[in-house]
């Protein structure tokens, strides 16, 4: 009796996380449908590309690399994104994102960048040891459940050859406006004007560095990046573009925000944690 009682209570709880998972899903689809044109902001766009690509070329310097993987094609619709980075520093890219339409318009968008569908959770398409980079940029923090950020973990590390290249890029929880934004989010499920996605679990830079390491990789770099006050440039640079001087003004404004993460209070200013770890031999 108490064997079954357990078994139907694992059955009620996988139903609930597929219920659960489609509804998110859903929610995704719904955004890639009627809200990309207010995420097309170039100026910001421009901005987090470029605050990225810093990052990318300095941790992994002249490297070239045969085959890359980004998850979460969002930001190579709206924006430029990193495809074009990765599809210069690699012989092979690939992309995955979780609703097909995105995946199919980043790669008309990006010639060279061979998209699908997937769930970072479980990229079954892919055998072990397949890449030897990995960029994953605000993809992982938008999992309800916090187990979930460590299967997807699970799963990058897996596809990753070894010496091979994993980016991760978490919003950071310790930035209190960071903390305040994502715990609206999860009362409102993403259908609030101000806050119009759905934020889910994310951790620390120290948490974050553990669970890469729990699967075995070894965390090379760390750090906390774009310490701009948000809302405030978020909506500044929907006025101005960046072909122009003005536009180019605001664009260094914004970047010069960045000597913040030079003080002891970086981690309550950076608005993600940033980690780059190694896959031993």
């Amino acid at each position: 009796m108490a064997t079954e009682l357990c078994d139907a209570g694992q059955l009620w709880g996988n139903r609930m996380t597929q219920s659960n998972d489609l509804t998110r899903q859903r929610h995704w689809e719904k955004m890639a449908d009627e809200s990309i044109d207010k995420f097309s902001t170039s100026l910001w766009r421009c901005f987090c590309d470029q605050l990225y690509l810093r990052f990318l070329n300095e941790w992994t310097g002249d490297r070239r690399f045969r085959a890359a993987l980004k998850t979460d094609l969002f930001d190579e619709v709206v924006g430029d994104g990193l495809a074009e980075w990765l599809l210069s520093a690699s012989d092979r890219v690939e992309g995955i994102d979780l609703v097909s339409t995105i995946a199919q318009q980043a790669a008309r968008r990006h010639p060279g960048l061979v998209a699908r569908q997937a769930d970072v959770r479980c990229l079954d398409a892919y055998p072990v040891d397949h890449f030897d980079l990995v960029v994953s940029n605000s993809t992982l923090d938008h999992f309800a459940d916090a187990s979930d950020l460590a299967v997807a973990i699970a799963e990058l590390s897996r596809v990753l050859m070894p010496n091979g290249l994993l980016f991760i890029a978490l919003d950071n929880p310790q930035n209190p406006i960071v903390n305040v934004r994502n715990r609206c989010s999860s009362s409102s499920e993403g259908n609030s004007q101000l806050i119009p996605y759905f934020m889910g679990h994310t951790v620390s830079q120290a948490e974050l560095c553990r669970m890469v390491e729990t699967t075995g990789l070894i965390v090379e770099r760390s750090d906390h990046l774009m310490h701009v006050p948000r809302v405030l440039f978020l909506h500044a640079s929907k006025i101005f573009s960046p072909e122009l001087r003005s536009g180019q003004a605001l664009l260094g404004l914004m970047h010069a925000f960045e000597v913040l993460n030079y003080l002891p209070t970086r981690f309550l200013t950076g608005h993600y944690s940033a980690v780059l770890a190694r896959k031993p031999n």
